[in-house]
């Protein structure tokens, strides 16, 4: 029997929980902007309930661990640590940003993927992510939190084309960018920790208590 997985999303303005089991994901995504305490965890019990399956059985529990929302990302954290610790089963955290670049393949099979999240009024988290012949992506080295008025200054000075993911319009509109091939608006899904999750169980590589820490991603350049 494969491992059952369960991955939780709410680093930003949507909640999504995720099930693994069996080769096949079971997933619900809602909208839930300032709603993540109330509906996060009714969403975990009905997407249990669609994979026949309960709390017991999991063997690993994941989260998406930010950028993002600071109180979506505690939540999700909390809940997945609390899970992690009472049933004794592995921690696996994820960057939203990484999520949000494997959302990008799935949907579009799009390899070269710049991701915004809009930060703040003047900031934006930002991440270079490319996928490599093992199908791993390559990015989270480039993270970071920048200022909007850089963003087609950064851009413009890159080399190929890439596709530009971002949660809201404003931050990926097309005019002034010279090496971008597509614009795509989303949120990032649980669904899309699977994969990650996965990977991480195959080659036996755990996460640290530290590895697992939310990133906030204060640091910019």
């Amino acid at each position: 029997m494969s491992n059952i997985i369960l991955a939780i999303d709410s680093s930003i303005d949507c909640c999504s929980v995720a099930v693994y089991k069996k080769k096949y994901i079971y997933s619900l995504s809602e909208k839930c902007k300032k709603k993540h305490t109330t509906q996060i965890l009714p969403m975990i019990q009905e997407t249990l309930l669609k994979a026949n399956t309960e709390f017991k059985k999991l063997d690993y529990v994941s989260f998406a661990k930010g950028p993002g929302n600071f109180t979506g990302i505690r939540i999700a954290a909390s809940i997945a640590q609390s899970l992690s610790f009472s049933l004794k089963i592995p921690l696996i955290s994820i960057s939203t940003l990484a999520i949000m670049a494997e959302k990008a393949w799935r949907k579009y099979k799009q390899k070269k993927i710049l991701v915004l999240i809009n930060a703040k009024k003047t900031e934006v988290y930002w991440g270079k992510y490319i996928r490599n012949k093992e199908s791993i992506w390559i990015g989270e080295h480039t993270e970071s939190l920048i200022k909007k008025k850089i963003i087609i200054e950064k851009i413009n000075n890159l080399k190929k084309k890439w596709t530009l993911v971002g949660n809201e319009s404003q931050l990926i509109q097309v005019k002034n960018f010279l090496h971008i091939n597509n614009t795509k608006i989303f949120s990032p899904n649980a669904k899309d920790i699977i994969p990650f999750a996965l990977l991480t169980i195959k080659n036996k590589k755990l996460f640290s208590l530290e590895e697992n820490s939310i990133n906030y991603l204060y640091n910019k350049f």
